[in-house]
């Protein structure tokens, strides 16, 4: 339940500090006195958003900060979020001057959506507009849905419907990938196919490349060794090595004479011996080296062949061709196992779809009995409202489609008259019936939910007299299982509440601003005399207030 609220510099609040009991809260004013600005510094501490247009002095900071009273039953959904639990709870929100904004969670900083998440939980708001939601389908599912008790139904259901729908998905995207693939799967065969019958090999290119260099140069190549080997080794021709050779002898003569000449020697020794070396290999790189034109031939064109692809695929090596050979081969791969992946996917997206109507009959089951349950259990508390002949059905009506809220279509069905035909209510209810109606399904699901604090803003539109009575007996028996809120500008409803504020415009020289204070016995009986009056308080109306209050 909600204990306290302390709202500072937000709109013409300029400080309130309000506690809060257990049971029946009336709160009343005139029109524009603030009563909904105290909703709206309320909403911030359940995650509303805001700016610095709300603050009423912008050199200041708005806070407002709200203490909450928890049982144990709150303690998961903390432990969920991370918070450490209390059983009483300080939700405060500070709003700067340059808009910015910090929420926290018993002094804890929290994003926003988890104050929101948890203030749902803690406090339900209902205005005016909130009633409007009733002849919406979505809201009036989520009435029958949480007056169900397996609530695990739902979860369930949900969670098993999401993974049917991004199975399906999943089957879509790979579908039509398999036809893209299609498509193009003759042209990556045709690619595979002059890879393969290319036969490539890591270092192919650089062999050929350097084969046709040699074979295309063999004469010139083979004239030019043998012109090296003749001016090394010819005897007539005063070879380089037969000079060299004899050389070498004069030198020998000496050499033991002399330790320099010795060095000599041995130099000379050294390059008789690397050149005989050199002439070896050239006689046999000469022999090795042939006039082949039609092994030329076969190379240039091998050699074409590898130019040729690497011009195709815009690459400039043989290693980025492997490459994309690789990545074609995959890609027909990939097409071959599509096949089989998506024959799996169905498969179990039939399985999955199996259970997920075996759900989707058990919700509807449930929802069936639900409506029944509710039909029966809300006439009581429409009579009491004045609506003695009214009837509520609500039609849970299956179709074939999985939905994320089930195979249900849903109608709620009304009629406030004797005699006359159900209809859906967006045709035949007034605002004030509907305001009635609401309270009545309220005042139903607050027996299954404990939800802490409910707050009515002005539910009562269109109700008067002795129903106005009736509607606030209805929430002095709601608030024996909830603390329940009730802004009202109907007597009979503030005359039903244990506890009375009244908010109320203060003037001053310069500004205008708002309060709330907790009535005395006195000023109660004057508050309600004036609601009685039109403002105007008489002894008649105190008397009747008195009457009311009694």
């Amino acid at each position: 339940m909600l204990e306290h609220l302390k709202i500072e510099n937000y709109a013409l609040i300029r400080h309130m500090d309000i506690p809060f009991e257990k049971g029946f809260i009336a709160i009343t004013g005139e029109t524009g006195a603030g009563k909904s600005i105290m909703l709206g510094a309320l909403g911030l501490v359940l995650g509303q958003r805001a700016d610095s247009n709300v603050l009423w002095d912008k050199e200041k900071n708005c806070i407002v900060e709200a203490v909450f009273e928890l049982g144990n039953d709150f303690i998961e959904v903390f432990e969920s979020n991370d918070l450490d639990f209390s059983s009483q709870t300080i939700f405060r929100r500070e709003i700067g001057s340059n808009g910015k904004s910090r929420a926290f969670i018993n002094d804890t900083p929290v994003q926003l959506t988890v104050m929101k998440d948890l203030g749902e939980k803690l406090m339900d708001i209902h205005s005016q507009h909130n009633t409007l939601t009733l002849k919406n389908s979505n809201f009036q599912f989520s009435i029958i849905d949480s007056y169900i008790d397996n609530q695990n139904l739902f979860s369930d259901y949900h969670n098993l419907h999401s993974k049917w729908r991004h199975l399906i998905n999943d089957i879509s995207d790979q579908e039509r990938k398999e036809a893209e693939f299609q498509k193009e799967s003759s042209y990556f065969q045709f690619l595979s196919e002059e890879f393969e019958k290319a036969n490539l090999r890591i270092g192919e290119k650089e062999e050929l490349e350097s084969e046709v260099e040699i074979l295309s140069n063999a004469e010139e190549i083979k004239t030019n060794i043998l012109q090296s080997i003749n001016l090394l080794e010819n005897e007539e021709a005063f070879g380089a090595i037969n000079q060299i050779q004899k050389s070498r002898q004069a030198i020998s003569k000496v050499s033991a004479h002399h330790k320099t000449i010795q060095d000599l020697y041995t130099r000379l020794d050294s390059s008789f011996i690397e050149l005989k070396d050199i002439v070896f290999e050239l006689i046999n790189l000469n022999d090795s080296i042939v006039l082949d034109s039609q092994k030329l031939e076969d190379s240039q064109s091998r050699l074409n062949i590898i130019y040729d692809l690497e011009k195709k695929h815009f690459v400039n090596s043989l290693e980025d061709l492997l490459k994309i050979r690789d990545e074609i081969d995959e890609k027909l791969l990939v097409s071959s196992n599509l096949t089989d992946k998506i024959e799996k996917l169905k498969k179990e997206e039939k399985e999955i779809f199996v259970k997920l109507s075996a759900l989707a009959k058990e919700i509807t089951k449930s929802r069936k009995e639900s409506a029944k349950k509710i039909e029966k259990e809300i006439l009581p508390l429409l009579s009491d409202m004045g609506m003695t002949e009214a009837v509520l059905r609500i039609n849970i009506l299956e179709n074939q489609t999985l939905t994320s809220n089930g195979e249900n279509d849903i109608e709620f069905l009304f009629n406030a008259n004797r005699g006359g035909e159900a209809q859906p209510i967006s045709k035949v209810i007034s605002g004030g019936e509907l305001s009635r109606l609401m309270l009545a399904l309220k005042a139903v699901l607050s027996k299954k939910h404990a939800m802490p604090t409910i707050i009515f803003d002005e539910i009562d539109a269109g109700v008067s007299g002795d129903i106005g009575s009736k509607v606030g007996q209805i929430m002095r028996d709601m608030s024996n299982r909830h603390q329940v809120i009730a802004i009202t500008h109907l007597p009979q409803i503030a005359a039903k509440s244990q506890y009375h504020f009244k908010v109320f415009k203060n003037l001053t020289k310069d500004s205008t601003y708002s309060e709330m204070s907790l009535l005395s016995e006195e000023e109660r009986i004057n508050e309600i005399a004036s609601l009685i009056s039109n403002g105007k308080i008489s002894p008649s109306a105190q008397s009747l207030a008195k009457e009311l209050l009694d």
